[in-house]
């Protein structure tokens, strides 16, 4: 029994964008406003940071155009260096990554929730947070077509609220476009543009790849995974390059520097603290696109090691009427409740962060690696502007890495570790399946 491709482009599409569009558009500006006191390049990062995550997708998309299956990264990265090198990225996925950011996302809903249902008990927050997973998870175990179609609605509706705001702020708010006048003297050094607040930019945009997770769901994934990538990449650009212009017209940037919630003050400023609540649904349906977007994407690249021989077998199991990875599924909506109880995935996601950015210069080198050792691989898509596109991604991601490393080195070494540790478990069960 296979997984039926029952996706189509609309979806793998709206996928991308729900997983990237989180929380962090919403609050990530009031640190950017602090970091970058001029105008030009508060509303400029957001495009530098969109064209190198396009950077990411062009390279990205040849690869997913070559391995049109489930697992996406750890496809990718276990074609070009072995298996191990795919256990490792799944392994970490398995036990920290995709629960806790489940656990983390749903403990988020929960806070921006309280604008329209009030609510201070904090084991209810725990509470409330485990019936979100297990709600998006039984939707997810229901099959692939409801939890895509869901992930459509989630998206779909926050697109529509966050383009009322700009459309409406631009025409109808009680905006101020002297806002965009560079009110301080003092020349900003280009390095600034690509310190602290690069890393938070390009943190807001990831995500990015999640279609490639699902490519053994999505119809004519030669042709639909790569324009999945490009076409969610370019949407996200332009939604985030426009909201933050919207937020420096509706208040200076001495206005937005530290706030929480931008969006939430930059609605009251526009219009009224009543349309400012609107904001807050759209969070909301972020938040929850993300999380079912996790949960689909992430359980797919356990279901591939399972296939692989290389992971715990039940997790490849289909269900028989629903054609989903329920074990998969079901393991990582138990991870994901235990974390929330235990409250844990915080100090777990941090120590991981590192790891996570090695992955992704690692994929992006594998690009490279396939291209001279394997160039009779049939590809539906040849990345634009190669060698330079994939070079600039490594370089970036490198450098963001770097830095992390620098700044938090026990950190970024226990991450290590954590990934690590899969490599006796990677030969274990090896030995077993060559028995």
């Amino acid at each position: 029994m296979q997984l039926k491709r029952r996706l189509n482009l609309f979806d793998a599409v709206l996928l991308v964008i729900g997983n990237v569009v989180g929380a962090g558009i919403y609050t990530t500006s009031g640190f950017l406003a602090g970091e970058l006191p001029q105008p030009i390049f508060f509303i400029a990062i957001w495009v530098i940071g969109g064209l190198l995550t396009l950077c990411g997708s062009l390279t990205y998309a040849e690869m997913a155009g070559m391995f049109p299956r489930s697992g996406g990264d750890y496809q990718f990265l276990k074609e070009a260096y072995g298996s191990w090198a795919g256990f490792l990225l799944g392994w970490v996925n398995f036990w920290v990554i995709i629960p806790g950011s489940i656990a983390a996302l749903s403990i988020a809903m929960v806070s921006y929730s309280k604008a329209f249902f009030p609510f201070s008990y904090p084991m209810t927050d725990k509470l409330l947070a485990v019936i979100i997973i297990s709600f998006l998870s039984v939707v997810n175990y229901r099959g692939v077509r409801l939890s895509g179609t869901i992930q459509d609605i989630f998206t779909i509706g926050n697109l529509l609220l966050v383009f009322a705001l700009v459309l409406g702020g631009l025409v109808l708010g009680n905006g101020n476009w002297q806002n965009f006048r560079n009110v301080s003297s003092n020349s900003l050094p280009l390095s600034k543009l690509f310190g602290p607040a690069m890393i938070a930019v390009l943190f807001t945009y990831s995500g990015w790849f999640a279609s490639a997770y699902i490519g053994g769901e999505v119809k004519n994934p030669e042709r639909n995974l790569p324009l999945s990538l490009l076409f969610g990449t370019i949407i996200v650009t332009f939604l985030y390059t426009t909201i933050n212009f919207v937020y420096l017209y509706a208040l200076p940037l001495s206005q937005l520097k530290g706030a929480v919630n931008v969006a939430h003050l930059t609605a009251e400023n526009l219009f009224s603290p009543g349309i400012a609540r609107a904001v807050s649904l759209s969070i909301v349906l972020a938040i929850s696109g993300s999380i079912n977007g996790t949960i689909l994407g992430g359980t797919r690249i356990f279901y591939a090691m399972a296939e692989d021989k290389i992971f715990w077998s039940p997790l490849k199991k289909l269900h028989y009427k629903h054609g989903t990875p329920y074990v998969s599924i079901l393991s990582q909506a138990i991870l994901a409740c235990i974390m929330v109880s235990l409250g844990t995935f915080g100090q777990l996601l941090s120590y991981v962060v590192f790891v996570m950015l090695i992955s992704s210069v690692a994929t992006g080198i594998a690009h490279i690696i396939l291209r001279m050792q394997k160039p009779y691989i049939t590809r539906s898509y040849y990345t634009r502007g190669y060698p330079v596109v994939p070079l600039l991604f490594i370089c970036f991601y490198a450098w963001i890495a770097a830095n992390i490393a620098c700044s938090k080195p026990l950190i970024s070494i226990i991450g290590l570790i954590i990934a690590i540790s899969g490599l006796p478990f990677f030969y274990l069960w090896n030995r077993i399946n060559k028995q």
